[in-house]
C-alpha cells in the first residue's frame, strides 16, 4: 500500500510537473501501487473526486505472509512470500553486494529530475527480478512514511531485502556516490572561479532556473499533499510561520501533533507486510561508528562536528528530496550563517546540474565550509539518521503504517512541506536582482518543466542563456 491522499502520495504519481509514464501498461509507478484512504462520515474536505471513488473500488491489501488479499469475491492467487517478491515470469537473478552497488550506481549516474528518477529506479529493480510491482509499492510506502530521501531509502530497502545490511549499504552508497563526486567537483570549480564574469553570468542564468524549479516543486507538493481546506490551512500556516522566523523543526513537530486532531475522522486502510529481519549487531556497530565520529570531531574538529549535526537535523525533518530545502536553508543561512542566501542559491543550482538525489546539494555546503572533507561529511550525514530510522522501521512497518494516529500525524507533517518550500522560495526571490530578462528566463524554464522537458536540458539552457545574455 502506498501512502497517498490525504497522508502521502507516491513520487511520480502523475500530477506533478515532472511525472512520466512508466510500466508495461502506461501506468506511473505511483499508480501501480496506490492505496487510498477511506473516510468516515462526511467527505474530509467537502468533496469526493471520481478518481477517489475509482481507487476505493480498486483497493487491495497484502497479508502478513505475502499473499495478495483481493476484494470480496476475487480468487486468491496463492502466492508465497518468495513468489510475491519477484515477477511471475522471471526467476530472481542471483545478486551479490557488488551487483546491488552497480545497479544503483548506474541509476544515480544517469537519473535526473527529482521525481522523474523513480521510474528509472523501478525499471532497474523490476527487470532484475529483485521485487515485483507489489513489493516495490510496499517498500515505497514504507520509505515515504519516514524522513529522508525517498529514493535513497528505496535503494537501501531493496538491498536489505536482497543481502541484508551489506546490501542496504551497497544500495545507499551506489545511488549516492556519483552525485557526491560530481557536486564536489562542481563546488571546487565554483569556488576556484567564483569571481570571473563568465561564472557570475552562468550562475545568474542557473539561479533563475532554480526559481522556476522551486515554483514547480511547490505546485507538485501542493497537488499531492494540500488538497482540501484543512491541508491548505496547514500549508499556508507553515509558510507564514517560517517567514515569521519559526524554525522548520518546530513547524513540523507542531504539524505532527496537530494531525491526529485535524484529521480525526480520516481512516487509513490496513497494511500488512511480510516481516523483514534487520541484523541488530550490524546496525549497532554502525551506530557506534557514527557516535565515535561525533566524539572525535567534537574535540578535534568542532566545525565538522557542527556540520554533521546540522546535516543530520536537516535529514530528520526532510520528507523527499525537495523537502530538505527549507531545513538546509535554515541551518546554513539563518542559524549558522555559513553561507549567504545568494551563495546558497548557487549551491542548490549546481545540485540541479548533477544526477542523483537533490539532497546531495549538501555537499556544496560542506565544501564551502571545510573543503573536500567537509563535502564528504555533509554527503554522509545528510542521509545517516534516516538510514537508521529505516533499519528501525522495517521490522514493524506494517503495524506502524496501520496505526491511525501515526498516519494522521504524517498527514499533518506532509501538508506543511509545500508551505515551507514556498517560504524559502519567497526569501530567495527577494534576494535576487530581478530584471525583465531574468523573469522571462524563469517563466520559460517553468513552462518547459511543466511541458515535461528533461530538467537537465532546461538547466543547461539556463546556463547558456546566462552566459549569452546576462
Amino acid at each position: 500500500m502506498t501512502l497517498e491522499d490525504p497522508a502521502a502520495e507516491p513520487i511520480g504519481r502523475g500530477r506533478g510537473p515532472w511525472d512520466r509514464q512508466d510500466g508495461p501498461h502506461g501506468q506511473t509507478a505511483g499508480q501501480a501501487g496506490a492505496q487510498p484512504f477511506k473516510q468516515t462520515g462526511a467527505p474530509t474536505d467537502g468533496q469526493t473526486s471520481p478518481r477517489a471513488v475509482d481507487e476505493q473500488v480498486e483497493r487491495t491489501a497484502i497479508d502478513a505472509t505475502g499473499h495478495a488479499a483481493h476484494p470480496a469475491g476475487a480468487q486468491h492467487t496463492g502466492k508465497t512470500k518468495a513468489e510475491l517478491l519477484r515477477p511471475d515470469d522471471m526467476p530472481q537473478a542471483p545478486s551479490s553486494v557488488l551487483d546491488i552497488f552497480r545497479c544503483f550506481f548506474r541509476v544515480g549516474l544517469t537519473a535526473y529530475g527529482g521525481p522523474a528518477m523513480m521510474p528509472m529506479m523501478r525499471d532497474h529493480i523490476l527487470k532484475r527480478g529483485w521485487l515485483t510491482p507489489e513489493g516495490f509499492r510496499l517498500g515505497l510506502s514504507v520509505c515515504q512514511a519516514i524522513p529522508g530521501g525517498t529514493l535513497m531509502q528505496m535503494a537501501a530497502y531493496t538491498g536489505l531485502n536482497l543481502r541484508g545490511l551489506p546490501g542496504a549499504l551497497a544500495g545507499y552508497a551506489g545511488f549516492a556516490v556519483p552525485a557526491t563526486l560530481l557536486i564536489t567537483l562542481l563546488s571546487a570549480i565554483y569556488h576556484a572561479y567564483q569571481g570571473l564574469s563568465l561564472t557570475v553570468s552562468a550562475m545568474q542564468g542557473l539561479s533563475t532556473v532554480v526559481m522556476a524549479i522551486i515554483a514547480l516543486a511547490v505546485y507538485d507538493f501542493w497537488q499531492r499533499y494540500a488538497r482540501g481546506p484543512r491541508r491548505i490551512g496547514l500549508t499556508l500556516a507553515a509558510c507564514g510561520l517560517f517567514l515569521y522566523g519559526v524554525g522548520p523543526a518546530w513547524i513540523i513537530l507542531g504539524a505532527a501533533c496537530a494531525g491526529p486532531l485535524v484529521f480525526h475522522n480520516v481512516m487509513a486502510a490496513e497494511v500488512r507486510l511480510a516481516t523483514m529481519k534487520v541484523p541488530v549487531r550490524g546496525v549497532l556497530a554502525l551506530a557506534a561508528l557514527a557516535l565515535a565520529w561525533l566524539g572525535v570531531t567534537f574535540f578535534a574538529a568542532p566545525l565538522l562536528y557542527d556540520l554533521s549535526l546540522s546535516m543530520a537535523k536537516s535529514d530528520l525533518i526532510a520528507f523527499g528530496g525537495y523537502g530538505v530545502f527549507p531545513a538546509l536553508y535554515h541551518e546554513t543561512v539563518e542559524l549558522h550563517r555559513w553561507l549567504s542566501a545568494a551563495t546558497f542559491m548557487d549551491g542548490m543550482a549546481l545540485a540541479q546540474v548533477t544526477p542523483g538525489p537533490f539532497m546531495l546539494g549538501s555537499c556544496f555546503v560542506g565544501y564551502h565550509i571545510a573543503g573536500f572533507l567537509g563535502a564528504i561529511t555533509a554527503g554522509v550525514w545528510i542521509f545517516t539518521p534516516s538510514f537508521f530510522i529505516l533499519m528501525l522501521t522495517v521490522p514493524s512497518a506494517g503495524r506502524l503504517l496501520s496505526w491511525q494516529p501515526f498516519r494522521r500525524a504524517l498527514m499533518g507533517v506532509l501538508s506543511t512541506l509545500g508551505g515551507l518550500i514556498l517560504a524559502v522560495g519567497i526569501q530567495l526571490g527577494r534576494g535576487m536582482d530581478w530584471t525583465p530578462l531574468k523573469a522571462g528566463i524563469c517563466l520559460a524554464a517553468g513552462v518547459a518543466l511543466w511541458r515535461k522537458v528533461d530538467p537537465i536540458w532546461v538547466v543547461l539552457c539556463g546556463i547558456g542563456l546566462g552566459l549569452w545574455l546576462l
